[in-house]
């Protein structure tokens, strides 16, 4: 059985004991036990979690900053920077230091070319097995800049720079679309149960990318 997010009730579940992430220090029941939601991209040795929520995935896309208000005052971190990969203190989410919370979002520019796309096992109140969050600035068929960001499939929000580094000022198509959402797994480390998930996860940024592309603005 698996030990945390998406599968959220075995991370409040103080049964499992071995969640490096309630309990560090304990395992991770899902390195080698049933980890199909688990995730594939920004894994570690101590937590295969996925991130389980679709709004931050929008905000990366849409290039936000959070801002941080605690006893020191207020600051802005880019939103993308929020989140902390599990390495080895998978206990340790955000950038977040005690006593400090989140006040406001705020998104500047405009992207009239964005979309979130998700892929889940049934119609409601379901987490992401692949969500793909994209944001576009396409002039006459050529790719001026781009914002991709994955669900489902990491264990943080993820920024797929390397789809937008592909996707800059190149001429978008169909073959275009499925190039780089190859690339945004390049890394990927499946697992026993969720190695379906680099295909699926491709096809979804693939038709992010095409529905966004092909938007009337």
């Amino acid at each position: 059985m698996s030990c945390s997010a998406p599968a959220v009730s075995h991370f409040r579940d103080v049964s499992y004991d071995a969640c490096n992430k309630r309990n560090p220090g304990s395992g991770c029941a899902a390195l080698q036990g049933f980890n199909r939601s688990h995730a594939v991209l920004g894994t570690s040795d101590q937590c295969i979690a996925t991130y389980p929520g679709d709004f931050a995935q929008a905000l990366i896309a849409l290039n936000a900053t959070v801002e941080i208000s605690g006893k020191a005052g207020t600051r802005n971190l880019p939103f993308e920077q929020l989140h902390k990969q599990p390495g080895r203190s998978p206990d340790i989410e955000t950038a977040l230091v005690p006593g400090e919370l989140i006040s406001a979002f705020l998104i500047e520019g405009r992207w009239p070319r964005s979309l979130y796309l998700k892929v889940r096992d049934r119609q409601s109140y379901e987490f992401a097995l692949a969500s793909a969050a994209v944001a576009l600035d396409v002039h006459d068929g050529f790719v001026r800049d781009a914002r991709v960001a994955l669900g489902g499939v990491a264990t943080v929000p993820w920024r797929a720079r390397e789809v937008e580094i592909l996707l800059k000022d190149q001429k978008f198509d169909d073959t275009l679309a499925r190039r780089v959402a190859e690339a945004a797994f390049a890394a990927a480390v499946p697992r026993r149960h969720n190695a379906f998930k680099i295909e699926l996860g491709q096809r979804v940024v693939a038709r992010a990318l095409l529905q966004a592309a092909m938007m009337e603005i």
